[in-house]
């Protein structure tokens, strides 16, 4: 009879335990994990570990082996997955009769341990620990069948390894402990110091710099010293103590560019006083541009180092570290691109060239009000001069009259071309879209008797009593007091046409309000870019101060700023605005408000949406015995009846509509890749109200939750909102909850943004 138990195929004398461990060894040289983020060292550790359990553990049970399996599997994925189930199938077989367990067994844990250092970076830690946990088993499993002779130096390995570890995690302690003080007190240093400059105080920017410099350098001692060397070596360990170094490194970056940071607080000592010194504007964009360097630089590094498992004192301290540095960067990003761009548009290049454009919401368009009055500036130099101003009618009745043409937007064309904005010129701002409205009131002044322009801004009552802040009152001919920042909104909204009466209507008081504005702002000393900033920022993002540039760069700058009044919802992303069209040739709009719900409710599972938006409109006419040029209109209708057509914009389709109760259908249109439904002309008496319904349907993208932008149009009285969100087959995650109310009927400007995380 033949002795199976010396006798063995091929197979069998390849696969013995020792050379199978060689070639696991062999093969996690090449794996991709990182133990200590030391390559050299991480690839002699794969390949012992390897080698070591594959040797030690077929020496198992082949329940141990299974449970390792199992552990395994639960986060393998890709090329893992494919080592666990070669591994599984190998196992399978091995419980045949007439198999050599240990040999097959050695195979399926070369292909198991190697399947842990082929996870991918995703895997989770607790995915991790439980395929760590699967080896321990395997190991311990194979230890009590080793023969003696081999079981002594194998224990030897374990002990003297677990005694390395606590040794060296025993001196990391030591050397965290020492570094860690520093690198708190140098992180908080950096930290008053950034903010030092965001504030524009130098000098305490300076001296805060110095201190996290002496304490990061104490810190890299630290760290960079004996006590931390054998941690290094120790998987866990290393990324704590690679995690201080890294900290440290990027402080004593920030540290290091101290002059940088310092002329980034200088950047607030940029003033216009009469003129912008271009020169000095040209001196502070390259340090400005470096510190900006190093703090995103910085910023990488801490978002690389929170992508792995630290301790939670560790973790805090980069966390409030990266919050500092994410403060900063918001200047000094802004603060490089404003430098770098400001010189051209004053001037430095050549002479610039701007239209400005005087709004009234009294009487709305799509992008907030009609044009009633313009102005034409010009800088040269950083010295701006404002060189033209007029009513719009001297526009409409300029040069080629009937003979001007617009070349695009084609969808602003689409749209609006039917209303002849073109011999219309007040009514170029029917569109939602400032950029829109700009180009085309760019190609159609030079037309119009201008001189080719290189920009447009629009400015409404709002954005010009934000001005008045930085200018002081200004005395405007014929006007009973000077308009100040508290009055000039109410007047130029309200009061103006009760007191001017004709006067008003023909633009008179907005064209004298423009001038004398603008002519004081150019000679003025303005305050630093900050407080600019401060000041002109919220009437910026409520679209009450718009700016437009042909130039991509220009108008990126402007996008930043919030200043663009573009009309777009982000692809997958729920949102709408609701835009507003006088209809009756008045001025009722001053006393019009609007209360605007939406309801939303998502399938957590599909991403289909179905939502209701109902809009109120209120006519609050106090009495409708004012001037005709308020009350009246140009169909006809009882004095004081505002007429209003409105427009849904929004990537979602309106399945039905109702005003008053009653089923209507909308026109539907496309303008800027949303779909744009319109109402018919609505009537709203004095004292009355129209309600508008919609319903609609859609889909999103919740891969990153729901997103919901709402973009409301610059009116006189800010819209009220409320919106609620409903989760169908799911609920919000972190609360449990299956609703939850976005905004709680609230006074709305500015575009508003939510994400709400979503699980299923």
């Amino acid at each position: 009879m033949t002795d199976s138990r010396r006798k063995s195929g091929p197979f069998q004398r390849v696969a013995r335990p020792a050379v199978v461990a060689a070639a696991s060894a062999l093969l996690a040289v090449f794996a991709p994990a990182s133990l200590t983020g030391y390559p050299v060292v991480d690839a002699i550790e794969r390949a012992a570990i390897a080698g070591f359990v594959t040797f030690v553990g077929c020496h198992g049970r082949r329940w141990a082996w299974l449970a390792a399996g199992a552990a395994i599997a639960v986060s393998a994925r890709g090329a893992s997955l494919v080592f666990v189930l070669v591994a599984l199938a190998i196992i399978a077989l091995s419980a045949v009769p007439r198999r050599r367990a240990r040999s097959n067994g050695s195979v399926a844990l070369a292909f198991l341990v190697n399947a842990v250092f082929w996870f991918p970076e995703s895997t989770p830690a607790w995915g991790v620990a439980l395929a760590v946990l699967g080896l321990v088993i395997v190991v311990g499993s194979g230890v009590p069948h080793l023969r003696s002779r081999t079981r002594r130096p194998v224990k030897v390995i374990l002990i003297a390894t677990a005694a390395f570890v606590v040794v060296a995690g025993a001196a990391a302690v030591v050397a965290m402990g020492l570094a860690y003080r520093n690198v708190q007190t140098g992180s908080n240093a950096a930290g008053d110091a950034l903010n030092a400059a965001r504030n524009g105080d130098g000098p305490r920017a300076a001296d805060q710099l110095m201190v996290a410099q002496d304490e990061f350098d104490h810190a890299s001692s630290q760290v960079g010293g004996p006590f931390a060397l054998p941690a290094k070596l120790v998987p866990g360990l290393a990324q704590q103590v690679q995690a201080v170094e890294s900290t440290v490194d990027q402080g004593e970056a920030i540290a290091s560019a101290g002059d940088e940071l310092v002329a980034t607080a200088d950047y607030d000592r940029l003033t216009y006083d009469g003129r912008l010194d271009l020169a000095q504007v040209q001196a502070l964009a390259p340090p400005t541009s470096q510190a900006d360097a190093v703090l995103t630089q910085a910023r990488s590094e801490l978002r690389h180092l929170r992508g792995g498992s630290l301790l939670p004192p560790l973790a805090d301290r980069i966390d409030q570290f990266a919050t500092d540095i994410d403060e900063a960067r918001k200047d000094t990003s802004l603060a490089a691109d404003l430098l770098e761009t400001t010189p051209d548009l004053f001037g430095a290049s050549g002479p610039r060239r701007y239209l400005i454009l005087f709004l009234t919401p009294a009487e709305l368009r799509g992008g907030g009000g009609f044009i009633g009055s313009y102005a034409e500036l010009e800088i040269i130099d950083g010295k701006a001069e404002l060189t033209r101003s007029g009513r719009i009618d001297d526009l409409l009745t300029g040069p080629n009259k009937g003979n001007r043409t617009i070349s695009g937007p084609a969808d602003y064309l689409a749209r609006y071309g039917r209303f002849h904005p073109d011999v219309f010129l007040q009514d170029v701002t029917q569109t939602p879209n400032f950029p829109s409205s700009a180009a085309v009131m760019a190609e159609l002044y030079p037309q119009a008797g201008g001189q080719p322009v290189d920009g447009v801004i629009s400015v409404d009552p709002k954005g010009l009593a934000a001005l008045l802040q930085l200018t002081g009152p200004v005395t405007v001919p014929n006007l009973p007091e000077p308009l100040t920042t508290d009055n000039a909104a109410d007047y130029l909204v309200r009061r103006q046409y009760l007191e001017m009466g004709d006067r008003a209507d023909r633009g008179e008081v907005l064209e004298g309000a423009t001038r004398a504005t603008f002519e004081k702002l150019v000679d003025s000393a303005l305050p630093a870019p900050r407080t600019l900033a401060n000041t002109l920022s919220p009437v910026a993002r409520a679209g009450h101060l718009r700016l437009w540039s042909p130039d991509p760069d220009e108008q990126a700058l402007f996008r930043r700023l919030g200043a663009t009044g573009d009309l777009a919802v982000p692809k997958g992303a729920d949102g709408f605005s609701v835009v507003q069209q006088n209809g009756g040739n008045n001025k009722l709009d001053a006393y019009l408000n609007r209360t605007i719900t939406y309801d939303a409710e998502v399938d957590a599972a599909t991403g289909a949406l179905t939502s209701v938006l109902q809009i109120e409109l209120r006519n609050d006419l106090p009495s409708v015995d004012l001037p005709a040029s308020v009350v009246s209109n140009s169909r006809g209708l009882p004095v004081g009846t505002n007429l209003a057509s409105l427009t849904v914009f929004t990537p979602d389709v309106v399945t039905s509509a109702e005003i008053d109760g009653k089923a209507v259908t909308l026109g539907p249109g496309t303008e800027r890749g949303l779909n744009a439904w319109d109402t018919p002309l609505l009537q709203i008496p004095p004292g009355g109200k129209v309600v508008v319904t919609l319903r609609l349907r859609g889909a999103v993208d919740l891969t990153s939750g729901y997103r919901q932008l709402i973009l409301p149009q610059p009116v006189a009285n800010p819209d009220r909102f409320t919106s609620t969100l409903r989760v169908k087959n799911g609920q919000v995650r972190g609360t449990g909850a299956t609703e939850q109310i976005l905004v709680d009927d609230q006074p709305l400007e500015a575009p508003t943004s939510f994400r709400v995380p979503i699980q299923r």
